[in-house]
């Protein structure tokens, strides 16, 4: 790939700030990042790690460079003598392993582009590795695009790799070359390396599972009514009995943390938030890959039953992203916004972070009820004295609520909690309003937008996140019918895709609601179209008029539902073909049904 700029366009950018009209965004942004660290330009080489902690961070992606090794070797075979080299990366931009032209091989030593070289963005700068790793997204650096002069000699090409069952990132895959080279399409041949890579993941993980089930198969624990089986990942692969419920509210933590995490640590969660339990470690060519839980028979469920962490991150890809990196902010003691419409769930995900805490105080304050002669006279029996003697989590519900003449109060109030407290204090605030608007507004004061923005978070409206919902409705129906000591409620496969193709306006809260509804008034447990409400069943979509694509997506739902979402019938009865069906139900949002 040919470079953007030039390099007097570099220097200029480096002594003048001026940024070349022909660099791509990529580059640029990368750039203006590395430019903070200002001895990254001198160096001639990356920081390199030493040899016990290479083994050590090899030891940690073991997943990783096994998955790796297939198309690592093919690879690395093709470009022996093609003047390039393969690089493995793990997530920090360490380099695990790499192979090719051995003269390219040597010539990399001399920056440190061999196995131990440190290449995230912040020890060397704009770097294929970095970047890639930054982004998340495939990318090429060429020669003078670079940020370290000295790593200008080369020209690099990399794809990130994610674990295909949690999102995680694992690492990087890289190809590079010196400078003057042809390097044509060689960021379409990381990628599909990368692709390689997961794919290898994903069929290792679907190996383990069968090595997980035959274990429960094998031993007595089969005759048990009360157990579960978890990947390692911390993923409820099956489940029985009281342990269908119980593992979901038992307040575990950090059970989508794979990252160099050995599964035995998730054997230690169980025994301490289960006393009494069993936990079985399943160990598969001498590594722990999964855990069976057994539950005692016959006691009442000691734990708490609030929504868990691990529950809400069961719930899909995203939202176990999502509650791996609130934890990491709320642990780091960073003030944690959390923003998202409303209805979707964020004083659910910020009373499971407290929950995940040690066991102190939590204080949920609604901003609009605020007045400054209250926070000023808090001193004995309010919260604030409460947080202040013994330390806690601060949840403040709505801050962009609080009276103008309120908010020096109150920011006031948050500095003095954070100075006097006795124990530590974490500060969650949940907004369904953007905090920058209003700042920028001038209805919020700049003091009390940065005491409380600390680090911020994103949680998606329930529409955006459409492939979730069978799981939440899993989740409501299992809480709810425990509640009511019935069974869980069943969905058949067009009631379901109803429920996934609807807008949910009203978000988690409008979902919950409805199977606590339905839990209470279904008789069969079994629900059907007709069962929904009128605005789901028929999924009417309100204050707009009907467009030909409304009338069609109707008309293929009503089919679905006709044929109770066998879908190879309903693309009979609408006279296309499946693949069609398919790719409409695509176009409209609608994922397609799975059995419930």
């Amino acid at each position: 790939m040919a470079e953007s700029i030039q390099k007097e366009d570099w220097e200029r950018f480096r002594a003048l700030g001026k940024v070349p009209p022909s660099i791509r965004e990529v580059v640029l942004r990368s750039w203006v990042r590395s430019r903070d660290n200002r001895d990254i330009v001198s160096l001639t080489c990356a920081p390199s790690v030493a040899k016990e902690e290479l083994n050590g961070y090899r030891k940690r992606s073991s997943r990783l460079r096994t998955a790796a090794h297939g198309a690592f070797q093919r690879a690395g075979y093709m470009l022996g003598e093609a003047g390039a080299m393969l690089l493995l990366s793990d997530s920090r931009g360490i380099i695990l392993d790499a192979v090719g032209d051995p003269r390219i091989l040597s010539r990399g030593e001399e920056n440190h582009l061999h196995p131990g070289g440190r290449w995230d963005e912040r020890a060397i700068g704009t770097n294929a590795i970095g970047t890639a790793l930054h982004t998340g997204r495939a990318v090429t650096i060429a020669g003078t695009e670079h940020f370290c002069e000295a790593i200008q000699r080369w020209s690099c090409a990399a794809a990130p790799v994610h674990d295909p069952a949690t999102g995680q990132l694992l690492g990087a895959i890289d190809i590079s070359a010196p400078t003057g080279l042809a390097f044509a399409q060689v960021a379409a041949f990381s990628v599909s390396l990368s692709m390689q890579i997961e794919e290898a993941l994903r069929s290792a993980a679907l190996h383990e599972r069968e090595v997980l089930l035959q274990h429960l198969l094998s031993s007595s624990a089969r005759h048990d009514d009360n157990l579960a089986i978890f990947d390692r990942n911390g993923q409820q692969i099956w489940a029985s009995g009281r342990a269908s419920g119980v593992v979901s509210s038992s307040g575990l933590e950090d059970l989508n943390d794979t990252a160099g995490r050995d599964v035995r640590q998730l054997a230690e969660h169980f025994s301490v938030a289960l006393p009494g339990a069993g936990v079985d470690l399943v160990v598969d060519r001498g590594e722990a890959v999964g855990l069976i839980l057994r539950l005692p028979s016959g006691n009442a469920r000691s734990v708490n039953a609030g929504t868990s962490l691990a529950a809400i991150a069961a719930t899909g890809a995203s939202m176990a992203m999502i509650t791996h990196q609130a934890l990491e902010m709320y642990r780091g003691g960073l003030p944690l916004l959390i923003k998202g419409p409303a209805g979707s769930g964020k004083e659910t995900l910020a009373r499971a972070l407290h929950e995940a805490g040690k066991p102190l105080p939590i204080e949920l304050v609604d901003c609009s009820l605020l007045d400054a002669a209250s926070l000023r006279g808090d001193a004995s029996g309010g919260w604030m004295s409460h947080l202040l003697a013994k330390g806690g989590t601060l949840i403040l519900d709505e801050p962009v609520e609080t009276a103008p003449a309120t908010q020096a109060s109150l920011s006031q109030a948050l500095a003095h909690l954070q100075r006097r407290a006795q124990a530590p204090i974490r500060l969650i605030s949940v907004s369904s309003e953007p905090l920058s608007e209003r700042l920028a507004s001038g209805h919020l004061r700049a003091d009390l937008y940065f005491r409380l923005s600390g680090a911020i978070l994103h949680i998606p409206a329930l529409s955006e996140r459409r492939n979730e919902v069978p799981d939440l409705v899993r989740l409501f129906s299992e809480r709810y019918s425990d509640r009511r000591k019935g069974s869980p409620l069943r969905f058949t496969r067009a009631a379901m895709i109803r429920l996934q193709a609807y807008a949910w306006p009203g978000n988690l809260r409008e979902l919950r609601n409805l199977i606590e509804t339905l839990s209470v008034t279904s008789f069969s447990r079994l629900i059907d179209v007709a069962d929904l409400p009128t605005g789901i069943a028929e999924n009417r979509r309100p204050r707009r008029e009907e467009t030909l694509r409304d009338h069609e997506r109707t008309e293929i739902l009503d089919a679905v539902a006709m044929c109770n979402g066998n879908m190879t019938e309903t693309a009979r009865r609408l006279g296309i073909s499946r693949s069609t069906l398919y790719l409409k139900l695509e176009q409209y949002g609608v994922p397609r049904g799975r059995r419930h």
